[in-house]
């Protein structure tokens, strides 16, 4: 048997009349609560929907006005072109807000294919098994970014959470980290790889090469660059025509992952080089170090390597970067 509030119980909403309205309603709304069904409704008036005192969110708005201001924002939830009750229940709902269903339960009405990123083995992004959900991430109204991204952009959004990804020190960023972006390695909310990534990325640190391996990377860079023993147009990373990269990664055995010497998301060195690389226990320094038409490291306790574009197998001059600089002049 359905308890109703005491203002209900003199109003509209009466086991006599409009009982449906507030049935299982756990929340409800204001006006009816009190029995004040004038507030929105004119008991007397025919041929409005409704008998509503105003058409669609104006109505709304008139108490909600909070909400009117934010939606002048630059981009507005396209569920309010179809009124506030695309996603609320103006009369009570066993849901917090109004809302007509539970949660992202509700968003997924209208995205469907989010869900379908979330089922099964997925990884789902941690936000949405808060109990904010898809809010922690999206206004559910309005906002002055694409997708009802808060803040700045999308990677200062993440960057709430993620608050080590990138450092100050960072001179070097990688080109959708430059961009603010983040989605375009990863997925915002669910996938079947580690890390949300977009597409496989392995995680061992020595793996043999094959042409599936690396599908993330390879999706914007050229998979050229670790396919020839020697080249003179695929990669920069080489010693004459000899490729460096396909030495270091194109093995059966101790094949090396990109980010043992790379920094994924931005590093201190050009061409996003790691300060240091992984071996057991230890990270060994790189020491590596830039020229015009090559460069060097010299990974722990080794002996320097050399590579030029050049001159094969010698040691490149290395520039001072003020020279090198008046030299662009």
């Amino acid at each position: 048997m359905t308890t109703f509030p005491a203002g209900a119980e003199e109003g509209c909403v009466t086991s006599k009349c409009h009982q449906k309205l507030i049935k299982d309603a756990k929340y409800i709304h204001g006006p009816v609560a009190a029995g004040e069904c004038t507030v929105c409704h004119t008991p007397h008036t025919e041929g409005k929907k409704s008998q509503l005192v105003q058409e669609g969110n104006d109505l709304c708005f008139t108490c909600h006005f909070d909400i009117k201001e934010e939606i002048q924002k630059k981009f507005m939830h396209p569920a309010l072109q179809g009124g506030c009750v695309s996603c609320h229940n103006p009369h009570g709902s066993p849901y917090r807000k109004l809302l007509s269903s539970e949660g992202e339960a509700l968003c997924f009405q209208c995205h469907p294919q989010i869900a379908d990123k979330l089922a099964g083995p997925n990884k789902v992004h941690a936000p949405l098994k808060s109990e904010k959900g898809c809010a922690s991430c999206h206004s559910p109204h309005a906002g002055n970014n694409q997708k009802l991204l808060p803040g700045k952009n999308e990677m200062e959004l993440c960057l709430e959470c993620h608050k080590n990804v990138i450092r100050s020190s960072m001179k070097v960023l990688h080109g959708p980290i430059k961009n603010a972006s983040c989605t375009p390695c990863h997925d915002p909310h669910g996938s079947s790889n580690r890390k949300l990534l977009m597409k496989g990325f392995p995680s061992d640190a020595y793996i043999p090469y094959t042409d599936k391996e690396y599908d993330l990377c390879f999706s914007c860079h050229k998979r050229d660059l670790v396919r020839f023993p020697d080249t003179s147009f695929a990669t920069g990373f080489r010693d004459g025509e000899r490729n460096l990269h396909y030495l270091h990664v194109n093995k059966k055995e101790n094949g090396r992952n990109c980010r043992l010497c790379h920094n994924i998301h931005g590093s201190e060195s050009p061409m996003l080089i790691a300060q240091s690389v992984a071996f057991g226990q230890w990270q060994l320094p790189l020491k590596y170090t830039k020229t015009e038409t090559g460069g060097s490291c010299s990974p722990g306790c080794h002996k320097t390597f050399n590579y030029d574009r050049k001159s094969a197998g010698k040691a490149p001059e290395v520039r001072k970067q003020s020279e090198s600089k008046e030299k662009q002049k």
